[in-house]
């Protein structure tokens, strides 16, 4: 999946409108929606135009889509770097033209004499830093178009190879046939297509293959067992309720929390010094580190060195 941010100007919002809300919405995307479209509902029904997504799901895709609303959308590129988890389903014996079923699929060769050792032993491959074409059905740009409005056109470009981080793969069934059914939960990093994983891994066994059923399960520290609905969301009497607070984007990062002076300082993006160590690990010098003011607001995200802290990114400026 491509990752990619949405800022989505709202022309509806009067200046009349409730003051703006930062924070997270842990979103459960619905099947046969763009993510383009989940955000235009989020904007509309929280009254803030700046709502972004940090990696976009297909239409046909269901599962967790955090949405960073106003000044947290400025968080976006720290959630892109955490781990992603998918529960896929693959067709072994199948070929699409969209490496899924949203394209015209056509039968391969038969599946019926593969097992689910040969299977295990197929995707262990793909375990590492490996490279990946996106395909033409994806949101990369070519020329400063998306892939997909040239495939609309019948169009196909030469595209180079990106890597892409897969943690691991684990099947958790194999239901074997002529097109066999194989069911797994992949651990991966920002820019892993399943569409192209499904597809190499059909070239790999000789048969062919295609991703048949996507959800995401977890984005970092979100879980699709948490996620509101975007049915909830649309029918909540106050869904401004239902964000986490904008530091939700950025937990595994070391905490610092700073006395009325420091938080000051930080707010005007200047660099203060700390009473105490930050909370959890930390390494070496330019460690990416949060800092909170005394009620416990997320002030910024920055460099940690020693007991100073060097705001990069401030979330809550004063008066802001």
């Amino acid at each position: 999946m491509t990752p990619r941010t949405e800022l989505v100007p709202n022309p509806l919002r009067r200046s009349g409108a409730p003051p703006g809300v930062s924070g997270v919405l842990n979103l459960a995307k619905p099947e046969g929606m763009t993510s383009f479209a989940v955000i235009r509902d989020a904007r509309r029904v929280l009254g803030e135009r700046h709502v972004g997504h940090a990696g976009t799901l297909d239409p046909a895709a269901t599962g967790v889509l955090p949405l960073c609303v106003g000044r947290a959308t400025r968080l976006v590129e720290y959630i892109l770097r955490e781990p992603k988890t998918y529960h896929a389903r693959l067709r072994l014996g199948e070929l699409s033209d969209t490496g899924d079923l949203e394209g015209e699929v056509r039968r391969g060769a038969s599946a019926a004499a593969i097992d689910r050792d040969q299977v295990e032993a197929a995707l262990a491959t793909f375990v590492g830093r490996i490279e990946q074409i996106p395909p033409m059905h994806s949101a990369v740009r070519h020329q400063g178009r998306h892939l997909y409005e040239l495939a609309r056109q019948g169009l196909t470009v030469e595209r180079k190879a990106r890597v892409a981080e897969i943690h691991s793969i684990r099947v958790k069934s194999f239901t074997p046939g002529e097109v066999a059914e194989v069911e797994i939960e992949v651990v991966c990093g920002k820019g892993t297509y399943l569409r192209v994983l499904a597809t190499d891994l059909g070239e790999r066994l000789g048969v062919g293959g295609l991703l048949a059923w996507l959800e995401r399960t977890a984005y970092g520290p979100f879980r699709l067992e948490e996620a509101v609905s975007l049915e909830q969301l649309l029918a909540s009497s106050d869904p401004r309720a239902l964000l986490l607070p904008p530091e939700a984007a950025v937990t595994s990062m070391p905490r610092v929390d700073l006395l009325p002076g420091a938080a000051g300082a930080v707010q005007r993006g200047q660099g203060a010094w700390l009473q105490r160590a930050p909370e959890g690990p930390t390494g070496s010098p330019g460690q990416e580190g949060r800092a909170h003011g005394p009620d416990g607001k997320l002030l910024a995200v920055g460099k940690l060195a020693g007991l100073r802290f060097q705001p990069v990114k401030v979330i809550a400026p004063i008066g802001g």
